[in-house]
């Protein structure tokens, strides 16, 4: 069964991957889970204590849908596509983003823990990508740079970017149009 504390995460995260960290409040929180505006105190004194913990789960998952990624990949290739795959799935029907995408463009309104956090979730992010680039290197199934690194950091940016390009569309073919170059970089 799930929690009140689940509950709200899961709102919260809804709320922040369509409508931004700005977007929402505890009083829609208190209208969606149909709980009083104390409840949500009691678990999150404050919307900060809220977005770490949700940046905080949304990276355990992230980190471990990569792993699964890398498990059921046989090459870089196939792990590249999995990665697309799974950003692509978050922008639901164009009106979403992922959490760290959704949360960029709000870091300003981030106290520094969740700030933080972010940060540490997209450095997670690039860490895996780099992995990938080296796998890369070693069995052909993407063309690439000569630096997994920057490759890496590329890669990080360019699924962010689409999906917020097709979440500002509304249209999950903007992502598509914009992930065409990395796709073609697939060669196995």
């Amino acid at each position: 069964m799930k929690t009140t504390r689940d509950t709200l995460l899961d709102l919260g995260e809804q709320a922040i991957r369509s409508r931004g960290f700005a977007g929402f409040s505890y009083a829609d929180l208190v209208r969606d889970a149909g709980i009083r505006k104390a409840s949500v105190h009691h678990h999150f004194p404050a919307k900060a204590d809220l977005g770490l913990a949700l940046v905080e789960r949304y990276a355990t998952g992230l980190l471990t849908a990569f792993s699964e990624i890398s498990a059921n990949s046989a090459n870089a290739g196939e792990a590249m596509r999995g990665a697309i795959s799974l950003h692509r799935a978050a922008l639901k029907d164009g009106t979403s983003a992922c959490l760290c995408a959704a949360l960029a463009t709000d870091t300003a309104l981030l106290d520094e823990p969740t700030r933080q956090a972010l940060e540490a979730t997209n450095d997670a992010t690039k860490d895996w990508f780099e992995g990938v680039y080296r796998l890369a290197a070693e069995d052909g199934s993407l063309d690439m740079a000569t630096n997994p690194a920057s490759e890496a950091a590329a890669t990080l940016a360019l699924l962010q970017g689409a999906q917020l390009l097709a979440k500002a569309s509304g249209s999950v073919s903007a992502f598509d149009d914009a992930t065409a170059t990395l796709s073609i970089k697939i060669s196995g």
